[in-house]
């Protein structure tokens, strides 16, 4: 079975998950293949595929000239541990907000004193990082563009024309060896030359290892407002922390190997030249160790993690 939609904006996790629920298991095993499929490359990360391990994951965009894997790992988040006694009080509130509720009927009071029960308002989980790729096509006309989400094998492809070459892009992430994929081909030798690049919207510095690897390193901020509170005159981002326990460390490391053509790295992204095929790694960790620990001073070695995993 195969779903297509035309780069509509609704495709978000939920809807995903409906898709992939709404069928017995009888029926995808005996589908040829399960797809949500695509004419265009999507304008905004709600039109993104998802791919991911419970650890890593991406929301691959399917650009033509220029894609984005915008990335995410799980345990990265603001901030530190929180108090263990955050609200001591809270309990003296409850029986007026019972009385409130059940006796009265006045919920604006309850409303008011539900508020008084609560704790710290938490920190923010955080985006990690972007991959872009900035593909060479030598100004050639594309056509026949395609992408999809294959939800039976779990990956994401995305397809054209440009010229009289056919290119495919395949992503996905994989679960033992913890490790994100892209697998870049063309149905010509020496066609594909492109620029692989990382950033952040976090603070993070960018260095080089030989001729094929970037390593993105980063700390997050010691706090960060969620979304829906914005009290006037409050900083919503924090950067530093003096006790040296707010702030979690974070890598991202991205290696290329190549069939055929030559590549050269620095600050700005590893340049790829007439190769014939070229195949990502990309690996993410960070300095969490545990919810009651300190990501920073009792932090993991982020740096060691993610090496050891590519």
């Amino acid at each position: 079975m195969r779903i297509k939609f035309k780069s509509y904006s609704f495709l978000t996790y939920p809807f995903l998950i409906l898709i992939c629920f709404s069928f017995p298991s009888k029926v995808i095993a005996q589908s040829e293949s399960l797809k949500l499929w695509y004419d265009k490359p999507a304008s905004n990360w709600v039109e993104a595929l998802p791919v991911g391990n419970g650890k890593i994951g991406a929301m691959v965009f399917g650009g033509v000239e220029k894609e984005l894997l915008q990335l995410n790992e799980s345990t990265l988040f603001s901030g530190g541990p929180v108090p263990k006694r955050i609200n001591p009080a809270a309990a003296s509130y409850l029986p007026q907000l019972r009385k409130a509720l059940m006796q009265d009927s006045d919920y604006g009071k309850a409303e008011q004193l539900a508020k008084k029960m609560q704790g710290l308002f938490t920190d923010s989980y955080l985006p990690l990082g972007d991959l872009t790729l900035t593909q060479d096509l030598a100004g050639a006309k594309v056509r026949n563009y395609y992408r999809d989400l294959n939800i039976e094998n779990s990956t994401s492809t995305t397809r054209f024309i440009a010229g009289n070459t056919t290119y495919k892009r395949v992503v996905f992430a994989s679960a033992p060896n913890n490790v994100l994929v892209m697998r870049i081909t063309a149905d010509k030798l020496k066609a594909l030359s492109f620029k692989l690049g990382l950033g952040s919207q976090l603070h993070y510095s960018v260095k080089v290892v030989g001729k094929d690897e970037l390593i993105l390193s980063g700390r997050a901020p010691s706090h960060v407002d969620p979304s829906y509170y914005n009290p006037k005159g409050r900083p919503a981002v924090v950067y530093g922390d003096t006790t040296g326990c707010n702030g979690m460390r974070y890598q991202i490391r991205v290696k290329i190997v190549l069939t055929g053509g030559t590549m050269h790295a620095d600050t700005a992204g590893i340049q790829v030249k007439n190769a014939d095929l070229a195949t990502i790694y990309v690996t993410a960790a960070t300095s969490f160790n545990s919810f009651d620990k300190c990501p920073d001073k009792q932090g993991k070695d982020e740096s060691t993690i993610a090496s050891s995993l590519l």
